[in-house]
């Protein structure tokens, strides 16, 4: 570790290229550094970056997606290689690594889009054919949230390492697989969608549920990650829903999977932690009655 891990260091164009491919392998982070959006700290070998930076940047518009942002790197994220290959050692308070294959944020049954294996650090890399097996559920460039859903689902079941279901998370959901994703989620998703205080108390009960399960249980890691994906577009210009649902634009997926770029005038409009709670859950019940479905026809 450097003598000043806080300290901004500057990369040429192919180191930022290089890291942004094979360790900061999520879609919003990766962009920001790639853009310049996010400043790297520490050494090339040991990358970190501002817990802060990041709320700021995740609250821009408006919005408090940012600090939902902070609790994840701050949870995810805090250890660094330091003297090892692995993941073993506490980052300066106030920083994050951006070291994301190999930390507690990822898992089994995983996309396939930006990692290789998900428990080794720097495996990071760009699957053209994962990336194809999500965008080709589209339809007229937008994909479903129950599409995204069914791409969760066949990815776990691809991953026989993949963690779907325990007992915790029956437990925390106050039921079983089925009880959730065909009776409790949908009715519990519907006044997630409402407003008022009952509303709020429901969303704040929920995230609690919800991040305390993301390292628990892949399924709803999975969700989680598109979820934030889904809260971080649901209120760009031009936003559609597709029968009624929430859809993302194949164009912004690519911008941010592929080209390492955020949308146009991402800066500008609202990104709000309770979408990522409403959009979690409606993941986390198509992707499990998707699950399910796959499991019976195996």
């Amino acid at each position: 570790m450097s003598d000043h891990p806080d300290q901004r260091i500057e990369l040429s164009g192919v180191e930022k290229a290089v890291l942004v491919e094979r360790k900061a392998t999520c879609p919003f982070i990766g962009s920001a550094v790639a853009q310049g959006l996010l400043a790297v700290r520490n050494d090339i070998m040991d990358p970190l970056a501002s817990i802060e930076e990041v709320r700021k940047l995740g609250n821009s518009g408006g919005g408090d997606l940012g600090d939902l942002l902070a609790l994840f790197a701050a949870g995810n994220h805090r250890f660094m290689r330091g003297n090892s290959a692995r993941l073993d050692q506490l980052v300066p308070d106030g920083l994050f690594s951006l070291e994301f294959p190999g930390s507690q944020g990822s898992h089994p049954g995983h996309s396939g889009i930006l990692q290789g294996d998900p428990a080794i650090p720097g495996s990071g890399r760009l699957s053209e054919t994962d990336f194809v097996r999500l965008t080709s559920r589209a339809r007229q460039g937008w994909i479903t949230r129950s599409e995204v859903g069914g791409f969760i689902a066949e990815n776990l079941r691809r991953d026989p390492k993949a963690k779907v279901f325990g007992k915790k998370t029956s437990a925390l959901l106050a039921g079983d697989l089925a009880g959730f994703a065909e009776t409790i989620g949908p009715a519990l998703l519907s006044k997630l969608c409402g407003s008022g205080a009952e509303a709020r108390t429901d969303h704040r009960n929920l995230e609690e549920k919800l991040t305390r399960l993301l390292g628990e249980d892949n399924l709803v890691g999975s969700a989680g990650e598109f979820g934030l994906l889904f809260a971080f577009l649901a209120h760009r210009p031009g936003a559609r829903e597709i029968d009624g649902e929430p859809a993302v634009s194949v164009p912004d997926l690519t911008a941010m999977f592929v080209d390492k770029r955020l949308p146009d005038g991402w800066e500008s409009w609202q990104k709000t932690r309770i979408d990522w709670v409403k959009h979690t859950t409606g993941l986390l019940i198509s992707a499990g009655r998707q699950y399910r479905a796959l499991k019976r026809n195996r």
